[in-house]
């Protein structure tokens, strides 16, 4: 059975996310959001596509080298493999792909 703390952090964590792109509005990507994913297209680099796992409890991420699972932690969503945090693995992801830092937070 879904929890609904971790179902209102999804949604809290996807909204807080779009609002910062838009925030950004950087011109080395697009995001586009509906229907419980958020995906992110760059000019160069494959896309990451976010959504909302809702049945799991959690984020799922899907990238050109592989998927990602983020469990909510009470405090952040770390990846269920890689012990990663999700706003940092997205700054390390999207940092490469777009040529400069950027900050997620």
């Amino acid at each position: 059975m879904p929890n609904p703390d971790a179902l209102k952090q999804i949604d809290a964590t996807m909204e807080a996310l779009l609002r910062r792109f838009d925030e950004l509005d950087h011109e080395g990507f697009d995001v586009d959001a509906g229907d419980g994913k958020i995906t992110i297209e760059f000019e160069s680099g494959g896309p990451l596509i976010l959504s909302r796992q809702s049945a799991a409890d959690q984020i799922w991420m899907a990238e050109p080298s592989g998927g990602w699972h983020f469990d909510w932690d009470g405090t952040h969503w770390i990846c269920d493999k890689r012990r990663i945090e999700l706003i940092q693995t997205l700054e390390d992801l999207i940092a490469p792909r777009i040529g400069e830092p950027i900050d997620l937070r």
